[in-house]
């Protein structure tokens, strides 16, 4: 699931909680809702799909945090992502030190990839 789905369901939920709950909007209205924004969404999907641009303003790209051992500051700041988290997302991956690093990548997801130094 992609963030930009998360965000579909919350909205959807919003929007049809009215027709549920036994609001002022009427059950036609919240399904008219539902399917405007499922509709949305699939366009967007599409989209993302047939256009390598659209998919880079939707999903992002990935970014490399270490290479060769080198963290990349720039990077980090732009992520806004600390040494801490980075360090702890290492360990998790059973590296205890950023010099061990060939590669480290932020992945669309948040999840961080990591490749170990050959030796």
């Amino acid at each position: 699931m992609s963030p930009f789905d998360l965000v579909l369901l919350l909205v959807l939920s919003n929007a049809v909680q009215n027709s549920m709950n036994g609001g002022d909007n009427s059950l036609v209205g919240g399904l008219i809702s539902a399917l405007a924004l499922m509709l949305l969404n699939y366009g967007i999907a599409y989209f993302t799909y047939r256009s390598r641009h659209v998919e880079a303003a939707v999903e992002g790209q990935p970014e490399v945090l270490i290479h060769n051992g080198k963290i990349r500051e720039d990077i980090l700041e732009r992520e806004m992502m600390t040494h801490e988290e980075l360090h702890s997302a290492l360990r998790r991956q059973g590296v205890a030190n950023a010099n061990e690093v060939h590669f480290a990548i932020l992945e669309n997801d948040g999840s961080i990839s990591v490749k170990k130094r050959e030796t």
